[in-house]
């Protein structure tokens, strides 16, 4: 069956379009395991070139590897920025966690 988008649906989808943003500071406390849940059922469904796929999700509970999770992050970050000159890396650099 195919949907209907409605006006009050289309409306409700604009808004959240424009609302959403770059999320650079993250809650520290601990979301609950429905919620990821649905969230990554939802996430699963999004489209990619050839039903590809290539996100990989990884729940981190422990505090060690989370740190270790922002280590790789913040290697793979310098080596991504090293990759870069002028202004291009100025504005790289200034996208901080």
């Amino acid at each position: 069956m195919t949907p209907t988008f409605d006006a009050d649906f289309r409306a409700r989808f604009r808004d959240l379009v424009l609302w959403r943003r770059d999320v650079r500071r993250f809650r520290r406390d601990a979301i609950a395991r429905p919620r990821i849940d649905a969230v990554l059922e939802v996430a699963s469904h999004a489209p990619s070139v050839g039903l590809s796929q290539p996100w990989r999700f990884v729940h981190v509970e422990s505090p060690e590897r989370r740190h270790a999770v922002v280590k790789s992050f913040s290697d793979a970050n310098e080596k991504a920025l090293a990759g870069y000159a002028g202004e291009k890396h100025a504005i790289y650099a200034g996208l901080k966690l």
